[in-house]
C-alpha cells in the first residue's frame, strides 16, 4: 500500500557527526544562555524527541538575530533541518537546508583561515538537501544539486556537491556525493550508473576504512540489485503471458541472480556497524529478496529481527514508516508478485499485521506525524476489508483519507480504497463518487506519481490502473449495452462519453508511466464528454474504444455525429490474451497457410455487433483505441468471412484521444529525410549481429522517386549527429528510418539500430529530444520506422509505438509491429507515397491502398505475415 519501501539507504547521519560539532562551535559564543539552548536540543533529538529539540534551537536562532555570528548560525539551523527531517516534514526541512547552503556560501568567499572548512560544509549541505529531494521522488533535482550532469560521463558542473567535494579536496563529501547520486540514479532506473557511483564511493571508504560508510554503501548496491530483480520479474510475466517459456525462463533466472546479488550486499552491509536505524532499514530491504528465492526461514528470521530492532528505537517518523512496512512485509513477495502489493494477509499473519500498524498509528498520533498515521489508518483500513469488517474498514479508510488531506499522493489512495469498500456494501452512486474523486485527485499529482520513480513505476499496475479500470466497469454497467446513445450537450454528459474520459486518463497515464522521466505529453485538452468534437465529420471516421477488465470487455463505438454505443464481450482477460495471441501467432507464420479462423472469431466478437451501424453511417476510417493485449495486435487482418476488414475500412490507431493532433498533412512540397541500414551491423549484445536489410536501399530509391526532394542517409551516413544536422538545417515533413529496432517492456530497452559504431543504439528518447531541437513552424508530421519488432503480446512493448508519436511530438508514426521481409515492405512503402502524395488522400487511406495491393496480388506477399503489421498510430488525416 505505502509505495515508499525505504527507497533510500544511504544515509548521511553515518557520514557527518554534526551535532557534537555544533555543540563545539556554538561553545565559541560567550553568551553561556545561547550555547544551553543548543545544550538542551541536542539532549532532546538525541533522546529522539524531535519536535522538542526544535524549540530550543529556535530560541538560539533569536538570539542570533540579534547577535549576528553565520558560522554558529549555519551549525544550529543544519540541527533544526535535521529534526524536520526525522518528523518527515520535507519541506520545512529542504527549506532551512537551503537556508544553511546561503549561509556558508557566504562564509566561504571570506577572508578566513576556516575558509575550505566552510567550502566542505557548502558541498555536503547539498548532498544532505539533494538526499531530501530524492527521497521525495524528485530525483532529478537531486542530481542537478549533487553534479548537474545526468550522463555519468561529463564532469559535474562547478558549485555541485560533487565537484565541490572533488575541488577542495574532501574524500568525506566526496564518498557523501557520489553514494546519493548512485541512489538517485537507482531510482531513476538507471541501475548501470547508479552502481557506478556507489562502487567509487565503496572504493574511496573502503581506502579511509570507514566501516560505516562502506555499511550504508553496500546497503544502496543491494537495493539496487533488488531493483534490476524486480524488473526481470516484470519482464518474466509478460514473456510468461505470451507462451515464451524460454524467454520467461531467462527472465526468472536473471531476477533470482540479482536477488542473490541484493542479498550479498545486505549481508555485507550487516557484518559492518552501523545504526540500528540503518541496520532495520537493511534487514527491511532484504525480506522480499529472501521470499522471492524461497528462503523462507531466512525471511521470517529477518522480520523477527526487524520488530526487535524497531523496538529499539526512539519515536520517530522513520520508526513509523518502519512499523508499517513491517506490516505489509507479513504477506510474503513472490516472483509473480515481486513488491509487497494490495493483498490480503493470510489468517496467521493478521495479528501481527493489526499490532504493528496500531503501533505506527500510535507513534504518530504521538510525534504529530499526520502523513504516517494516513499511511497507517489507510493499511489497516485495507486489512479490515481483506477481513469483510467492511464498517471498521471504511471507519479506518475515512480517517486516513481525513489525515491526508493535502498529501495527494496517499490521499487517492484512501478515496479508491473507500470506492471499493462502499461498493461492496452495493452503494454503487457512492461508490462512483469516491472513485471519482480518486481519479481526480490522482490526476493533479499524475505526472509527478509516474516519473518521479522507477520504484514507483513497477506499483503502477497494483496502485494506480485498478482505479481507473474500476470506475469505467462501474460506469458501463449505469448504461444497457446496444443502445445508440445520442450526443448530449456538454452540461449533460452520459456514463459513455465519462467512460472515455477516464479511459484516455488511463492512456496518458500508461504512456507516462512507461517513458518515466523523459515523458513530456503534449495534450490537446478535448472535453472527452463532448463525443462530436473528437471526430473531424468530414472525413467519415469511427472511433472504436476497447476497455478489458479481468472478467469481460467492452467495446465503445463512437460515430462521427457523435451518437455512441458500447457491447460486452463475455471473454475474460486471461481469455482474451489467449485468444490475440493465438491470432498473432498465426499472422507472423508465413511459411504457412494462413488460418483465418483466429481472425474470424474475433471479428465477431470485435467487429460483427456493429457493423449495421457503421453501415448506415457511412463510416470509411475505423480509428482503434486499444487496450492492454489488443495493442499488440493488427487489426487489418480481422476476417468476416469474405474480406479482411482492411479491403472495407483505412484503419488507423490512437494512444490517447488527448494526444492526437487531427491537422490533415500538408501535401505540398513533401519530402522526406530516410535513413537506413543495408549492411549487416553488430548488436550491442550476446546477439552477435543484426541481418543486412538488402533491400532497404530499393525502398529508399522509392522514396526518393516519389519525393524527389528528399534527402537519405545509409549506413554510415545514418548517424545521430547527421539527422541532427538536417532536421535542424531543412524543413522534412516526413521522417523515414528504416532499420531494426527493438520495443521492450521498459522504456530502457527500446531502440532503434544505426550505422554509428561501436553505440549504435538510437533510444526513444534520444530521437524524441532530437525532434523536439526542430522548430515549431516545421515539425516532423510523419515518422516512419519500418523493419522493427516488438516483443508478442506484450502491451508493454506495443507503448513504444504509441509512445513514438505522443514523445516526439509528431502527429502520426507509421510502424511495423514485428520484422517484415524487407522486399515487401519496399514494395509497401513505394505505393504508399504514391498515394499520399494525392491530395484528396488522407494517410491511413494511402496504408489501406498499399496493404490492399499486396492483398490483391494473390502472390507470396498477399499472406497478412507480410503487409498485417503496418500500423498508422496517431492522425490518420
Amino acid at each position: 500500500m505505502r509505495r515508499l519501501l525505504f527507497v533510500g539507504l544511504f544515509c548521511l547521519s553515518l557520514v557527518f557527526s554534526v551535532l557534537t560539532s555544533h555543540l563545539a562551535a556554538v561553545a565559541r559564543e560567550p553568551a553561556v544562555d545561547v550555547t544551553a539552548q543548543v545544550q538542551q536540543g541536542v539532549e532532546l533529538y538525541q533522546q529522539g524527541d524531535f519536535q522538542g529539540a526544535i524549540a530550543p534551537w529556535e530560541a538560539a536562532l533569536d538570539y542570533y538575530e540579534q547577535h549576528p555570528n553565520l558560522a554558529d548560525e549555519a551549525t544550529v539551523l543544519e540541527n533544526l533541518a535535521r529534526a524536520h527531517q526525522s518528523l518527515g516534514q520535507a519541506t520545512e526541512a529542504i527549506a532551512l537546508w537551503q537556508n544553511v547552503i546561503d549561509h556558508y556560501d557566504q562564509l566561504q568567499s571570506s577572508p578566513s583561515a576556516q575558509r575550505s572548512e566552510y567550502v566542505w560544509q557548502l558541498g555536503r549541505s547539498l548532498t544532505e538537501q539533494a538526499q531530501i529531494y530524492s527521497r521525495i521522488g524528485q530525483s532529478r533535482k537531486a542530481v542537478t544539486l549533487l553534479c548537474g550532469s545526468f550522463d555519468g560521463q561529463s564532469s559535474c558542473v562547478e558549485g555541485s556537491a560533487l565537484a565541490i567535494a572533488q575541488t577542495s579536496a574532501d574524500p568525506l563529501g566526496e564518498t557523501a556525493a557520489l553514494g546519493s547520486l548512485g541512489q538517485a540514479h537507482r531510482l531513476m532506473g538507471d541501475y548501470n550508473l547508479a552502481r557506478e557511483y556507489l562502487d567509487a564511493a565503496l572504493a574511496i571508504a573502503q581506502q579511509a576504512d570507514n566501516p560505516l560508510l562502506e555499511a550504508s554503501l553496500h546497503a544502496d548496491l543491494g537495493a539496487t540489485a533488488a531493483s534490476q530483480a524486480v524488473v526481470r520479474y516484470r519482464q518474466y510475466a509478460s514473456a510468461e503471458l505470451l507462451g515464451d517459456t524460454d524467454r520467461a525462463l531467462d527472465l526468472r533466472n536473471e531476477g533470482q541472480t540479482f536477488d542473490q546479488m541484493a542479498l550479498q550486499q545486505f549481508q555485507q552491509s550487516l557484518s559492518r556497524p552501523t545504526l540500528p536505524l540503518n541496520q532495520l532499514r537493511v534487514v527491511l530491504a532484504a525480506i522480499p529478496a529472501y521470499d522471492r528465492t524461497g528462503s523462507t526461514t531466512a525471511a521470517q528470521q529477518s522480520r523477527q529481527q526487524a520488530e526487535a530492532l524497531l523496538n529499539q528505537l526512539p519515536d520517530m517518523q522513520e520508526k513509523a514508516l518502519a512499523a508499517i512496512d513491517l506490516a505489509l512485509l507479513q504477506v510474503p513477495a513472490t516472483v509473480d508478485q515481486p513488491r509487497p502489493s494490495n493483498q490480503c494477509a493470510a489468517e496467521e499473519a493478521i495479528a501481527p499485521t493489526e499490532a504493528l500498524l496500531q503501533q505506527a498509528i500510535q507513534i504518530a498520533e504521538q510525534i504529530g506525524d499526520r502523513r504516517s498515521q494516513s499511511f497507517a489508518l489507510g493499511a489497516l483500513g485495507r486489512l479490515y476489508e481483506c477481513q469483510g469488517r467492511i464498517a471498521e474498514a471504511l471507519r479506518q479508510t475515512q480517517q486516513a483519507r481525513a489525515a491526508a488531506e493535502y498529501d495527494f499522493d496517499s490521499r487517492y489512495l484512501w478515496e479508491w480504497q473507500a470506492g471499493r469498500i462502499l461498493q461492496a456494501q452495493n452503494q454503487t452512486d457512492a461508490a462512483i463518487q469516491a472513485y471519482e474523486q480518486s481519479a481526480t485527485t490522482l490526476e493533479t499529482i499524475r505526472d509527478d506519481i509516474l516519473i518521479a520513480s522507477r520504484d514507483v513505476q513497477f506499483d503502477f499496475r497494483d496502485a494506480i490502473e485498478p482505479i481507473y479500470r474500476q470506475l469505467m466497469s462501474l460506469r458501463l454497467k449505469q448504461s444497457p449495452p446496444s443502445t445508440l446513445f445520442p450526443a448530449l450537450p456538454e452540461d449533460q454528459p452520459n456514463d459513455l462519453s465519462r467512460v472515455l474520459t477516464t479511459l484516455d486518463s488511463l492512456k496518458l497515464a500508461e504512456l507516462q508511466n512507461y517513458f518515466g522521466n523523459d515523458c513530456v505529453l503534449i495534450a490537446r485538452n478535448l472535453d472527452l464528454t463532448e463525443p462530436e468534437q473528437l471526430l473531424t465529420r468530414g472525413d467519415r471516421a469511427a472511433l472504436l474504444s476497447t476497455v478489458i477488465l479481468d472478467d469481460q470487455t467492452a467495446i465503445i463505438l463512437t460515430l462521427p455525429d457523435g451518437r455512441q454505443q458500447y457491447e460486452w464481450i463475455p471473454l475474460a482477460r486471461s481469455a482474451i490474451t489467449t485468444a490475440v495471441n493465438d491470432y498473432r501467432l498465426g499472422l507472423e507464420t508465413a511459411f504457412r497457410r494462413y488460418n483465418l479462423e483466429p481472425a474470424q472469431r474475433l471479428y465477431e466478437q470485435l467487429i460483427r455487433p456493429f457493423e449495421a451501424t457503421l453501415a448506415t453511417a457511412q463510416v470509411e476510417t475505423l480509428v482503434f483505441v486499444q487496450d492492454d493485449i489488443l495493442r499488440s495486435v493488427p487489426m487489418a487482418a480481422l476476417h468476416d468471412g469474405e474480406k479482411f476488414l482492411i479491403q472495407r475500412y483505412a484503419i488507423a490507431y490512437t494512444p490517447s484521444l488527448q494526444l492526437t493532433d487531427l491537422n490533415p498533412l500538408d501535401r505540398e512540397n513533401l519530402r522526406a529525410l530516410a535513413a537506413g541500414l543495408t549492411m549487416e551491423t553488430p548488436a550491442n549484445s550476446e546477439a552477435g549481429f543484426y541481418a543486412a536489410l538488402s533491400n532497404v536501399d530499393q525502398e529508399i530509391s522509392a522514396i526518393k522517386a516519389e519525393l524527389p526532394e528528399s534527402v537519405t542517409l545509409t549506413n554510415s551516413d545514418f548517424r545521430l549527429e547527421r539527422l541532427e544536422e538536417n532536421l535542424t538545417s531543412a524543413e522534412f515533413p516526413i521522417l523515414h528510418i528504416a532499420t531494426h529496432g527493438e520495443f521492450g517492456t521498459e522504456s530502457e530497452d527500446t531502440f532503434l539500430v544505426t550505422g554509428d559504431v561501436p553505440d549504435n543504439k538510437l533510444t526513444l528518447t534520444s530521437l524524441d529530444r532530437l525532434l523536439r531541437q526542430v522548430e515549431s513552424d516545421r515539425p516532423v508530421e510523419l515518422l516512419v520506422l519500418t523493419a522493427c519488432t516488438t516483443a508478442v503480446g506484450d502491451n508493454r512493448a506495443a507503448l513504444g509505438l504509441a509512445g513514438a508519436a505522443a514523445q516526439a511530438g509528431v502527429r502520426s508514426v507509421l510502424a511495423s509491429l514485428w520484422f517484415v521481409n524487407d522486399q515487401a515492405t519496399a514494395d509497401l512503402v513505394e505505393t504508399f507515397y504514391a498515394n499520399l502524395k494525392i491530395p484528396q488522400s488522407s494517410k491511413a487511406e494511402a496504408l489501406q491502398q498499399a496493404q490492399t495491393r499486396l492483398i490483391e496480388t494473390g502472390e507470396e506477399f498477399s499472406h497478412p505475415a507480410y503487409w498485417a503489421p503496418f500500423v498508422l498510430i496517431g492522425s490518420w488525416l
